[in-house]
Parts: structure tokens; C-alpha cells; sequence
């Protein structure tokens, strides 16, 4: 590889990360307002807040759990056919579930969209947070407390987990893309660093261990570690 290849590659690393830095901390924030209660001479309460909704709820599960299940017809149809090569009903089915294929890609993306849809309702239930922001006397300004905040939750989360489903696709895809669009086919272990299940797991692990640093910081009245001094 040329030096200009090279440079084309740190500057694809660098922006994978960055990116998957944004999607991982990234945050819907919904305004809320608590009501007013007087007690005694004092008013407390009717104060702004926000209701954080992360973008990626789902983090990197929906990419192992897509990874794993497509490895069980790989592994059944390659033995099949070493059973059997001139099977052409083997051949096709191995043909199609093949790794890095455009039908294994476009299986993987729709279990990726699944798994983060599934994984998302399994952990948040909107319900719940209503009759939780009620019994605080706190609610959404524009609707009312109960059944009509709990479809607004519903119907944001599904538009952010659309988003976030979305970017989990592009990356667990993009060593596909790299190796054939930038360095080829058969550079794959190269175009492998650019995405998938380990950059995610990496970048995540990195991003909770400088908040557990930084929250220890804080917590023994420390600056945090990435304030300015």
C-alpha cells in the first residue's frame, strides 16, 4: 500500500471511531416540568429537566446475537455439502448463507434492525416511565400524564432506535464495504479493523471506564479527568 492509501485509512479509522463515540453516548433529550407544591411559606418543585433517552439502546447485542444465529445455517450447509458436492440445492443454500455475501449482508442487517427493536422493548418500557414521571408530579409539557405520555415515549424510541439500528448496520458492515471498495477482497483481516462487533466492544469498554474514572474523581472532589484545568 502507497502512503496515500494509508492516509485514506487513518482518516476512515479515525471517523468510525469518532462516530462510534457519538452513537454510543448519544442521548434524546425529552424536557420535563415538575409541578409546583407549596409547603408551608415555600414553593418548591416547577423546575425544567430532561429525560435522556440513549440512541443506542441496544449497544452491541443485536450484533452478536445476528452474528451467532447466521452461523448456525453457515455451518449446517457446509456440512451438508461436504456430504454431498454436487448437490445443487447445497450448493445454492451455501451460496447464499457464505460470509460477506450480499444476501448474508442483507439477512444481517434485517437481524441487526430486529434484535435492536426487540432488544429495546425488552428494557424500556414506556409505561412504566409515565406512571413513574406521574407519581413524581413531573410531566412532558405538551401532554398529559398517563396513557399520552407513555405513546409519545414509545413513538421517539422508535424513531432513535431506528437511528441507532441504522448506524449499528453501517458499522457491522463496513469491513465489508472497506475491503471492497478501498483495499480488496483479499485484504479483509486489514478492512476488519474498521468496524464490526470488536471495534464496538472496545470503544465501549474504553468510553465506561473513563465515567467510572471521571465519576471517582468527581465523587472524591477531584476535577474530572477530561475538565480543563
Amino acid at each position: 500500500m502507497g502512503v496515500e492509501m494509508l492516509i485514506v485509512l487513518a482518516g476512515i479509522f479515525v471517523a468510525v471511531v469518532v462516530g462510534v463515540i457519538f452513537i454510543t453516548k448519544g442521548q434524546r433529550r425529552i424536557p420535563t416540568q415538575s409541578a409546583k407544591h407549596v409547603r408551608g411559606r415555600k414553593t418548591v418543585g416547577g423546575t425544567r429537566q430532561f429525560l435522556p433517552l440513549k440512541v443506542n439502546q441496544a449497544g452491541v447485542m443485536p450484533i452478536i446475537f445476528a452474528s451467532s444465529i447466521l452461523l448456525f445455517p453457515q455451518a449446517f450447509f457446509n456440512f451438508m455439502l461436504s456430504r454431498d458436492r454436487n448437490s445443487a440445492v447445497w450448493n445454492f443454500l451455501h451460496d447464499i448463507f457464505a460470509r460477506q455475501t450480499f444476501s448474508w449482508n442483507i439477512m444481517f442487517i434485517g437481524m441487526i434492525f430486529f434484535f435492536c427493536y426487540f432488544w429495546t422493548a425488552v428494557t424500556f418500557n414506556p409505561k412504566d416511565m409515565a406512571e413513574n414521571l406521574k407519581n413524581y408530579g413531573t410531566f412532558i409539557p405538551g401532554y398529559r400524564p398517563g396513557s399520552r405520555t407513555a405513546d409519545y415515549l414509545e413513538k421517539v424510541m422508535i424513531r432513535i432506535t431506528y437511528v441507532g439500528a441504522s448506524f449499528l448496520a453501517l458499522i457491522a458492515i463496513l469491513p465489508t464495504i472497506v475491503s471492497t471498495l478501498v483495499v480488496g477482497e483479499e485484504n479483509y483481516l486489514i478492512a476488519g479493523f474498521f468496524g464490526g462487533t470488536s471495534l464496538l466492544i472496545v470503544v465501549s469498554v474504553v468510553i465506561d471506564l473513563v465515567d467510572k474514572i471521571d465519576s471517582h474523581l468527581v465523587m472524591r472532589n477531584y476535577k474530572g479527568l477530561l475538565e480543563k484545568k
